[in-house]
């Protein structure tokens, strides 16, 4: 269930139906400065839910992280969960429910054993870009295979989610661009991907021009002020709708090359993205050529190069990233074989993932 608009979760009259116990689940400061946890807390309290707050997720949330997560749901006798907070606490309270209810669960065994549902969760996000809300992912770093990695299930969907745009608004603007492009990348790979229904379809032919539209705002203000209600309403449904997409056709090498930037040199997720965005789609042009022109269509522009200009415009979020040769070579070869390549219409090979690779990040581009 969605439940959009201004004060949508202060409103929220339904809550108790999900039990009495409830773990929040967030990082160190985005539910605090949004305004979020207080809204949370004084529902949770005017509704006799007893809560506890678990706010240690960082970052590209840590597989260690989500275990003990799990044990701080299971000690308290939480009955649901609510997640607060970007894609980083969205996916980790996922993992949170999944190991308090599977209290056995060794750490690595959540991607590949049987499991009973995870706790219920509603979801409330305070950024505009992972869609999270709204899918049955949850993306976690793993140390051990120095990569992230996805477990997935028709449990993982947030109960409700929350999408309130003005929670968004405490997002400096390098932030709003990253995640809007994280959006933007979920509308467009999924468009290309094998997946990709009638269903789909029209679900990123909305979000797109939404996308499109917010992100060109987005470049042009000089601070979070200036980016107007209309903007961060625009990049947060259309980054739901994106989700959306998603959910049905899963993600292409554009997220599994950017995970290594993320991982190997903590570039935003999304920042990482749009390095690759506009390759992917001149990529699956050539097996797609009507598509790829539909999507330039939806962008306003005429061309991959276009593209490119549109997601490199924000001059908070520079893509200016330069690494020697045989690092590019290792990403290439630590990407190819992920399932995000074969999930397209067409698969990238190594060198020609390398050339791309070379062309945005090399040393002598």
């Amino acid at each position: 269930r969605i439940v959009s608009g201004r004060g949508c979760l202060r409103d929220f009259a339904n809550i108790n139906q999900f039990g009495k116990r409830c773990l929040i689940v967030t990082g160190k400061s985005s539910a605090k400065v949004s305004g979020v946890l207080a809204d949370a807390e004084a529902l949770l309290s005017k509704t006799g839910i007893s809560y506890q707050i678990f706010d240690a997720i960082e970052p590209n949330p840590l597989l260690e992280t989500v275990y003990r997560g799990g044990k701080a749901a299971r000690e308290f006798g939480a009955d649901f969960l609510i997640g607060i907070g970007g894609g980083s606490p969205l996916d980790a309270a996922k993992a949170v429910g999944i190991f308090a209810t599977n209290p056995d669960m060794a750490p690595e065994e959540i991607f590949t054993s049987p499991r009973k549902d995870a706790l219920p969760l509603l979801a409330v996000p305070t950024t505009a870009g992972t869609g999270s809300e709204v899918t049955p992912y949850s993306i976690l770093t793993v140390p051990s295979i120095e990569n992230k990695k996805s477990v997935a299930g028709d449990d993982l969907y947030p109960k409700v989610a929350f999408l309130d745009p003005d929670y968004t608004k405490s997002m400096p603007v390098s932030v709003t661009f990253s995640t809007g492009v994280d959006a933007l990348s979920h509308a467009v790979e999924g468009f290309f991907m094998k997946k990709a229904s009638l269903v789909s379809d029209a679900l990123a032919r909305t979000a797109i021009p939404l996308l499109a539209k917010g992100l060109r705002q987005a470049a042009a203000a000089q601070s979070a002020s200036d980016i107007s209600d209309e903007t961060r309403e625009m990049l947060l449904y259309g980054s739901a709708l994106a989700g959306m997409v998603i959910s049905r056709t899963g993600t292409g090498f554009v997220h599994s090359t950017g995970y290594m930037l993320t991982y190997y040199h903590d570039v935003p997720h999304g920042h990482a993205n749009a390095y690759f965005l506009a390759d992917f789609v001149a990529f699956m042009e050539k097996a797609s050529p009507e598509r790829a022109r539909e999507i330039y269509a939806l962008c306003q522009v005429k061309n991959a190069d276009e593209l490119f200009a549109l997601i490199s415009s924000c001059n908070a979020m520079p893509l200016d990233m330069k690494l020697p040769s045989e690092r590019l070579s290792y990403y290439a070869e630590r990407t190819i074989g992920t399932k995000n390549v074969a999930n397209g219409l067409a698969a990238i090979t190594e060198e020609e993932l390398l050339a791309v690779l070379r062309r945005r990040l090399g040393e002598t581009a």
